[in-house]
């Protein structure tokens, strides 16, 4: 049969597995790989194949008897991928986990074969490009992550080893494979990030409103000032409380009063940029950071704020509410690069000041004497 190698090719071949499964256990030992035992079974085991080609081609009869039935019981029911391609990538052998991974009955199906008469296009010449490079360069791709999408739409996940096959003198004239599904393994650490991602939303997030909590904003704060310390840059911080919000919880109940927390955060992270930070500070206050904000631009975006709050009644179950809101402005700018611990003093300062004008209103914190030479 042309692409099949003769009988001597195959006796080096067969060495050539071995070797490369010797190769494998290294190279995993090195990395640390965990199952580096299991990949040199499955390359001796592909080395095998290539010596049951050789007894089919030849008709010798067993150096010892029962040990290639043995050792194609094993191949035949390991679940693991194992398989045999020639040059142009038609496989040589498969055994019935490649069949299984592969949606055909059984390895005999694939002989002949390529990976283009069971995949995608796209899927199978990026499998035939591996292959061939592993053929014309001599060297192994080893551990390398397929993706396979089944009818279904799930994504499997196949851990593949694909290894040069030798001919006597040496030249790469196939490959030898091996693959191990690790679809399971895929899966519990996808679950495993989301779980971790949960639960470090819910240490640095308010979890009524879902905003950064004060832990979490006070910690932007600081890491934003002392960027803007060390780069010149500025930052503004805003300060918000809700006018009369006691008497909402007082006639409405807390529920209520959640309702109307809940709706001021969604109008309040709606209103920033994406790469400014807003988190609840305290019952009814809201802290916001304004990265590379002047003055001015900050005074802007507290108006904003305030008109976006006082515009439009805040609907609950209790009915329609309105709400306004108080808000204290201090940029950095103006005050010498200072400390977490006097933008909030002096930003508090500013948010009693609106409060005192009347609520419903901005104030921006403006520098003492004492304070700016702090």
């Amino acid at each position: 049969m042309k692409g099949i190698p003769q009988p001597e090719a195959l006796t080096a071949m067969a060495g050539h597995g071995w070797a490369a499964g010797c190769w494998v256990a290294s190279a995993g030992a090195i990395k640390g790989w965990p199952d580096a035992a299991a990949f040199l079974l499955l390359l001796c085991a592909a080395g095998v194949a290539a010596w049951g080609l050789i007894a089919a081609r030849r008709r010798v009869r067993e150096r010892f008897p029962g040990e290639l039935s043995m050792l194609r019981a094993v191949m035949a029911n390991l679940p693991d991928l194992i398989y045999v391609k020639d040059a142009k990538s038609r496989f040589l052998f498969a055994n019935q986990g490649t069949a299984d991974a592969m949606g055909a009955e059984t390895g005999e199906e694939l002989l002949g074969k390529t990976d283009f008469d069971f995949y995608a296009k796209g899927m199978a010449e990026g499998f035939f490009r591996d292959e061939q490079k592993v053929i014309e360069s001599g060297e192994p791709l080893v551990s390398r992550d397929e993706h396979l999408r089944e009818a279904d739409g799930r994504v499997r996940h196949i851990l593949t080893t694909k290894v040069p096959l030798r001919d006597a003198a040496g030249t790469p004239v196939g490959i030898i494979g091996i693959g191990r599904n690790i679809t399971s393994l895929k899966e519990a650490e996808a679950e495993l990030m989301r779980v971790r991602e949960d639960l470090h939303f819910k240490a640095s997030h308010d979890s009524l409103t879902s905003l950064l909590n004060r832990g979490a904003i006070l910690e932007g704060l600081e890491r934003e000032l002392a960027r803007s310390a060390r780069d010149t840059l500025c930052v503004s911080v805003l300060l918000a409380d809700l006018d009369h919000f006691k008497e909402v919880n007082d006639r409405y109940g807390h529920p209520v009063g959640d309702e109307v927390l809940r709706e001021i955060a969604c109008r309040f992270a709606g209103s920033i940029r994406g790469y400014d930070l807003v988190g609840r500070y305290g019952g009814e206050e809201f802290l916001a950071v304004l990265t590379q904000c002047n003055a001015s631009g900050a005074m802007n975006r507290a108006e904003q704020l305030r008109q976006v709050i006082s515009a439009v009644p805040i609907t609950t179950t209790a009915g329609q509410i309105d709400m306004t809101v108080s808000l204290g402005v201090l940029s950095t700018v103006d005050w010498n690069n200072p400390g977490a611990e006097v933008v909030l003093r002096e930003v508090d300062v500013a948010l009693y000041a609106a409060k005192a004008a009347g609520r419903d209103c901005c104030r921006l914190a403006v520098p003492r004497e004492s304070v700016a030479r702090v």
